[in-house]
């Protein structure tokens, strides 16, 4: 299921794929974030999620065709 949005998501550039790849790890997320100062855990999360997307984008997808 990951690949198929991984392919979709470069491939097509389907924002719908991005979003379900996000939210696969969105509770991981919050777990991780819990162990920062609440002060701190806004800018944290917004650094995450652009340091995802920019995987998602860059990720070698070549071996999962």
């Amino acid at each position: 299921m990951m690949a198929e949005l991984l392919l979709r998501a470069q491939k097509k550039h389907d924002q719908e794929a991005i979003i379900q790849i996000l939210e696969c790890f969105t509770p991981k997320l919050k777990s991780s974030l819990q162990q920062v100062p609440a002060d701190h855990r806004d800018d944290l999360k917004q650094d995450l999620y652009v340091k995802m997307l920019e995987v998602i984008q860059s990720f070698d997808i070549s071996d999962l065709n």
